[in-house]
């Protein structure tokens, strides 16, 4: 079931996404969570998750999967009490927001000290931008993916990992995200990776994908 027939994204649970978040962590934060599709197998974990979206056709989905959901405002800077979570789940929402470096910073308060940020960010240091951009000349403004018409920031390895520093967060773990695991053309990057011992892995890479911990 779609929230909304104009809204862009998917009502699926994102694989890609539970895979990153640990054992830990009862109580966990949702900021751009959609339908709450994702969230909501962790509700069948037996954790709270607790959502906030600008999209409110998707909010009334996700407030019957979620322990709470409610719309935000797009320049709310901290939509959970500082302190008040163990988790927070951040799935391609930072390269939305103006200034993201300092949203992030703010987010992280959110979460008690020691506890996680799951983020996940489109790639701009890829195959395909590097074709697309360098070689064809061209940006579209695509609905979603990478070329995503609505994308503020422009993401790199290097870049992510300031801004978790400055906010106050240790990556614990990185994981990789080419493409859709069920596609030649992923296996396809998955192998060149592997065959170049991993030296340009970043270009393989579509999307960032890193777990942190609150220092």
């Amino acid at each position: 079931m779609q929230p909304s027939l104009n809204y862009p994204y998917p009502d699926q649970a994102r694989d890609d996404i539970l895979r990153m978040i640990p054992e830990d962590g009862r109580v966990i934060g949702s900021i751009g969570c959609g339908s709450g599709a994702t969230e909501w197998e962790l509700i069948k974990t037996g954790r709270q998750v607790h959502g906030v979206d600008v999209e409110a056709n998707a909010i009334e989905l996700a407030a019957r999967r979620l322990t709470s959901a409610r719309v935000v405002a797009g320049d709310e800077l901290q939509p959970f009490a500082p302190d008040s979570l163990d988790g927070l789940i951040l799935a391609d929402v930072i390269e939305h927001l103006p200034r993201a470096w300092d949203r992030l910073a703010r987010f992280t308060l959110c979460v008690k000290p020691g506890g996680w940020v799951a983020i996940s960010v489109p790639n701009m240091r890829n195959l395909k931008v590097l074709w697309t951009f360098m070689v064809r000349g061209d940006w579209p403004e695509e609905p979603i993916g990478i070329f995503d018409a609505t994308h503020l920031q422009v993401l790199s390895v290097s870049r992510l990992e300031r801004w978790c520093r400055l906010a106050g967060l240790r990556p614990e773990r990185w994981f990789d995200k080419y493409l859709s695991a069920a596609t030649p053309r992923s296996r396809w990057l998955r192998a060149a990776d592997a065959l170049s011992g991993r030296i340009f892995h970043e270009w393989f890479q579509m999307q960032l994908q890193v777990l942190a911990r609150r220092v």
